[in-house]
């Protein structure tokens, strides 16, 4: 199945209908990260992480992303 979120030169192009509910998925774009999900009433939910630090850190660990959301919500 295609990756739901893609992040191209102009913007962000997201296919809900290809997002398992209640699973996150993320695309960096313009030095941010965004996180998408979709819950299960099929709304689909966007959050911007600006935070340059947290932004590295993903990039370097996106494997973590959960882990490293977790970490710095509790900061």
């Amino acid at each position: 199945m295609e990756y739901p979120v893609i992040s191209e030169k102009d913007g962000i192009k997201i296919k809900p209908e290809n997002m398992i509910v209640d699973k996150m998925y993320y695309c960096i774009f313009e030095n941010k990260v965004y996180i998408f999900y979709k819950d299960e009433e099929n709304l689909t939910h966007c959050y911007e992480i600006d935070d340059s630090s947290v932004v590295q850190e993903i990039i370097k660990n996106p494997n973590n992303l959960q882990d490293i959301l977790l970490k710095h919500s509790k900061e």
